[in-house]
């Protein structure tokens, strides 16, 4: 039993200071197995950093990797990562203050589909090309893209219509090939694979949709319709069996949800606590999401750029900590360095959200260096 119970715990800052003040920096709790250990509780470290390579241009705005193969975009800049360090430019992208997307059809079509600035590519893995799509039948400007059943989606910006490309073939798209939700009335802001299946989320509500074969290849599911929409369109991550985002709708916003699969609400994985911070910022619709898996622990983080730091759930103990920096020049805490994140050489790798560094991400760095650092 500990000496002081309670003594550790998450973040938890209420408005009312004096109910509840906890904030947990850097620090995240694991529990000892039932009936073990000293204490039910201990605060674990979070990961250190340290350059993997530094990219020409930041921010890093995508990471992606597959079958021993790492790709990075760097502001307008696409990059394969190398295993010694080093990274080839393999060409350029367009650039907006968005974050680039990238996804594979594999071995079926060795093709990478990247969205960047609201454009599409394709690069070929076989060739090492990068080729911006000039089809005219592609949504411009497309937000997002994914892959789903050998298809590319591409996502129509300010709308409520998505695209997909030719069966393993990113350079080709029907204008038949299309869809439009007539489910809800709001745009679509985020578009995600979840486990063979395709989540849309717009302001107010979210729909799944599935590949159901046929000439219509792709339809909404019966009963999957959610009165939960996103506030923050690449808020989203899929990990641990479920998707996390910032949840949003006609009765309000900064709610983070976790969604398990259709036919079950979505779940409120926020507390007040959380709930109070994200309010008290005026960018919420710029947060970003991304997420890893280290020692049995599943974590989503939510990056917040006007807010003093990230905060970061655990889905082995569903509690909450803060992940940030304390900035010697401006004298204050900011949020941590990460924005996006892939595993690949055996290692986390995470990019930077203002230079173009590359860090391994690892448990057990003790020290942290960073390539530049700021108020972001």
């Amino acid at each position: 039993m500990s000496v002081y119970p309670g003594f550790i715990g998450p973040t938890n800052n209420l408005a009312s200071p004096s109910v509840d003040s906890e904030e947990t920096r850097n620090w995240f709790l694991e529990m000892s197995a039932p009936g073990t250990g000293k204490a039910p509780a201990w605060l674990a470290p979070a990961p250190g950093y340290e350059p993997f390579v530094v990219l020409n241009d930041g921010p890093v705005r995508a990471l992606f990797s597959q079958d021993g193969r790492c790709f990075a975009v760097g502001a307008t800049g696409f990059y394969e990562i190398n295993s010694t360090h080093t990274a080839s430019l393999l060409g350029t992208v367009a650039l907006d203050g968005r974050p680039a997307t990238i996804c594979s059809n594999g071995s079926a079509g060795h093709q990478l589909f990247i969205t960047s600035g609201g454009l599409g590519y394709t690069f070929d893995l076989i060739t090492n090309l990068l080729t911006p799509i000039t089809d005219p039948n592609f949504p411009n400007p497309c937000t997002m893209g994914c892959f789903i059943d050998g298809y590319f989606l591409a996502l129509l910006g300010q709308s409520n219509t998505f695209y997909w490309s030719s069966l393993e073939d990113g350079t080709t798209w029907n204008a038949l090939d299309v869809a439009q939700l007539s489910q809800s009335s709001d745009y679509i802001l985020s578009m995600f694979p979840v486990y063979g299946q395709l989540w849309l989320l717009g302001s107010k509500t979210g729909v799944v949709w599935a590949d159901i074969g046929g000439a219509t290849i792709f339809a909404p599911i019966p009963g999957s319709l959610m009165q939960v929409g996103t506030r923050a369109a690449f808020s989203f991550w899929v990990g641990d069996n479920a998707s996390f985002w910032l949840g949003g709708n006609d009765q309000g916003d900064g709610i983070v949800y976790r969604g398990t699969g259709v036919g079950s609400a979505p779940t409120r994985i926020s507390t007040h606590a959380i709930e109070y911070r994200l309010s008290q910022s005026n960018r919420l619709e710029n947060c970003l999401g991304w997420g890893y898996q280290e020692n049995g622990h599943t974590f989503y983080s939510l990056l917040v750029p006007d807010l003093d730091t990230t905060y970061t759930y655990d889905a082995a103990t569903q509690q909450w900590h803060s992940r940030d920096f304390w900035d010697p020049v401006t004298l204050e805490n900011i949020p941590d360095v990460v924005r996006c994140h892939t595993f690949c050489f055996g290692q986390h790798l995470v990019g930077d959200r203002e230079s173009g560094a590359v860090y391994v991400q690892d448990y057990n760095l003790a020290t942290t260096t960073l390539v530049q650092m700021g108020a972001g």
